[in-house]
C-alpha cells in the first residue's frame, strides 16, 4: 500500500512539473511566428498613427545635464501643443522653450523634433522596410505580457553632420493581447563625431482603444567634444484630446 501510495505521489509530482514546463514553454514561445506578430503590430501601428491624427496633445521636453557632485548645470525645457492639420501634417505650437545648457551642448528645434519622434518609435508597414527586427523572447511589462524584439536599422544612416534625421537601435516590447507597441527602449543613430543622444526608454498608454506614447526617461553619459557630460531627459505626452471633444 505505502509502495502504491509512493507511485501515486511521484505520479503527482511528475505531472505537476510537466506542466510547469509546458507553461514555461508557452510563454516563451509565441502562439504566432514572429513575422506573423510583426505583421498584426505593424497594421496596429498603422491605424494607432491614423487615429493619433485625430488628437491633439501636450509634449513636455526636459534635458538637463548634471555634474559629478549632482549639481544641474544646464537645462533645457520645452512645453509644445501637438495636433495635426486636414491633411495629416504635425503641427507643433511652442508654448515655452528655454535653455540654459552649457557651451558645446546645443538642442536645435529639428534635433529635438527627430529625438521626440524615435522616443515615440512606433512599429508600421514603412518600418518594417527600414528596420531588421529580430524576436528575443517573452517578458512581463507591469500587467502587461509582451513580445519583445531587437531592433536596428536597415537603410544606409545619413550624415549626421548633414541630416537631422535619427533611427533607432534598442528593443520593443509588443503586447500580446493587442499586438501594440507597449514600450521602446534604444538610442537614437547616427551618432555625430562630437555627440551622442543619450539611451532612452519609452512606455505607452492606452487610450481610446490606442496605445499612445506616455513618457520617456533618460539618464546617461554622452560626448560633448572631448568631454564625457551626464545628462537626464523626460518627456511626458499628456492631455490627448479627440477633435471636437469637449472638456
Amino acid at each position: 500500500m505505502r509502495y502504491l501510495t509512493l507511485l501515486i505521489t511521484i505520479a503527482v509530482l511528475i505531472s505537476s512539473a510537466s506542466s510547469r514546463l509546458a507553461g514555461a514553454s508557452a510563454r516563451q514561445n509565441p502562439s504566432q511566428s514572429p513575422s506573423e506578430i510583426l505583421a498584426s503590430a505593424a497594421q496596429h501601428g498603422k491605424e494607432t498613427l491614423q487615429a493619433l491624427r485625430e488628437f491633439s496633445y501636450y509634449a513636455e521636453l526636459t534635458i538637463e545635464t548634471v555634474s559629478q557632485s549632482e549639481t544641474i548645470t544646464g537645462k533645457y525645457y520645452r512645453f509644445s501643443q501637438i495636433s495635426y492639420g486636414k491633411d495629416g501634417t504635425r503641427q507643433e505650437k511652442v508654448i515655452e522653450n528655454t535653455s540654459t545648457l552649457p557651451t558645446g551642448v546645443y538642442i536645435g528645434t529639428n534635433a529635438a523634433n527627430n529625438l521626440t519622434r524615435v522616443y515615440q518609435f512606433i512599429i508600421t508597414p514603412e518600418t518594417l522596410n527600414q528596420y531588421e527586427l529580430s524576436y528575443v523572447g517573452r517578458e512581463r511589462i507591469d500587467e502587461l505580457n509582451t513580445y519583445v524584439f531587437d531592433v536596428k536599422p536597415r537603410v544606409k544612416l545619413p550624415d549626421p553632420d548633414k541630416s537631422d534625421e535619427r533611427y533607432l537601435k534598442g528593443r520593443v516590447w509588443i503586447d500580446d493581447q493587442d499586438l501594440c507597441v507597449v514600450k521602446v527602449a534604444g538610442e537614437a543613430l547616427p551618432e555625430q563625431n562630437a555627440h551622442r543622444t543619450p539611451r532612452f526608454e519609452t512606455y505607452f498608454q492606452n487610450h481610446d482603444k490606442y496605445w499612445f506614447p506616455a513618457y520617456t526617461s533618460a539618464d546617461d553619459d554622452v560626448r560633448v567634444g572631448r568631454r564625457s557630460t551626464r545628462v537626464v531627459v523626460k518627456v511626458r505626452f499628456t492631455s490627448y484630446k479627440k477633435a471636437g471633444a469637449k472638456g
